[in-house]
């Protein structure tokens, strides 16, 4: 065995996704409906795997910067990185621990290329994909029932979910669930840039915070409140977070972001589960096909990803660009 401890990483990889994974064959398995659980496991498969490719594919290609500099980088960007881990491997195991709220990591998020950064701050801030022992779930749910009702709109049929109908209340507490959590981390984002800027002196009364002022730094402040957010625990390091300011915020965001959607959630189950069942006929619309799993896939990319885009194109983006 050429690299052991490569294998062993990607078994690891796979290891902690078991779990999250068969929830979702579970769900398929309980409610008799095999295919809905195919459906749901596909979209998150794809994603899970499209942040894979695009954080692999950047981090071996190295750092341009690096490469003007005449330095080799035939292994990839390796600054941040592990020896014993080439940047591929790195690379993956930052995917799968921002989708499964793990928190663990085999390299320095912080050191990882602008692009590869956005995937990992966006896997918690989508916070759908396969997710820890539900959470992944939970989230995916309130996109489901705003994907049938929208669903159920465009085509003319009755937005059902299970049997029971998806209505006005349904749709209001999705909504406000799937809200919430953006809201959380971008409003704590532009407290802390606001203190930043104009209170200088409450800052270095805090050791200073930022490492890396610029693009990189908005970076550092909005994965420090995503990943307090999603239940994650990982960071950019270069921010000096052990402080009051960031000790107290992020508490604050964790506690609104964890805890308050869960009610949101169960109340949706209680509102449906107070329904009639309707039998399915000719006008339901069907959850179980690949049609209505990429409609999913659509309304959570435009609900949930959109709303970071502008944050990201502070951050992320601007740094890409800027490197590049």
């Amino acid at each position: 065995m050429e690299n052991p401890t490569y294998l062993t990483n990607i078994v690891e990889c796979w290891s902690i996704l078991i779990i999250p994974m068969a929830l979702v064959f579970a769900l398929g398995f309980y409610l008799k409906r095999k295919k809905l659980g195919y459906v749901i496991y596909g979209v998150m498969l794809f994603a899970y795997l499209l942040g894979v490719f695009c954080n692999v594919h950047y981090e071996m290609a190295g750092n341009p910067n690096i490469d003007k500099m005449g330095i080799d980088q035939a292994c990839g960007a390796m600054e941040g990185k592990e020896t014993r881990l080439d940047p591929g491997a790195t690379a993956l195991w930052s995917v799968t621990t921002t989708v499964t709220s793990n928190g663990s990591v085999n390299g320095m998020h912080d050191s990882t290329m602008p692009l590869s950064g956005m995937i990992e701050m966006l896997n918690m801030q989508i916070n759908t994909w396969f997710g820890g022992v539900g959470v992944g779930f939970m989230n995916y749910y309130a996109f489901l029932i705003i994907a049938v009702f929208i669903s159920g709109l465009m085509v003319g049929r009755t937005p059902e979910f299970l049997g029971k109908k998806v209505e006005a209340r349904e749709m209001k507490v999705a909504t406000i669930v799937s809200l919430a959590h953006p809201f959380v981390i971008l409003i704590f984002t532009a407290i802390s840039c606001y203190v930043w800027v104009y209170n200088p002196g409450f800052v270095e009364s805090e050791g200073g915070w930022l490492n890396n002022p610029g693009f990189h730094g908005f970076s550092e402040m909005l994965y420090e409140y995503t990943s307090s957010s999603a239940n994650n625990g990982s960071g950019f390091e270069g921010l000096g977070d052990n402080t009051y300011f960031w000790n107290y915020t992020c508490g604050l965001a964790l506690i609104i972001s964890r805890y308050l959607p869960i009610v949101g959630q169960v109340a949706i189950v209680g509102l449906l589960a107070n329904k009639k069942y309707t039998p399915e006929s000719a006008g339901t619309l069907k959850t179980d096909t690949v049609t209505f799993g990429v409609m999913t896939f659509c309304v959570i990319v435009i609900v949930a990803a959109l709303s970071f885009f502008p944050a990201q194109t502070l951050g992320s983006i601007a740094e890409y660009f800027s490197i590049y």
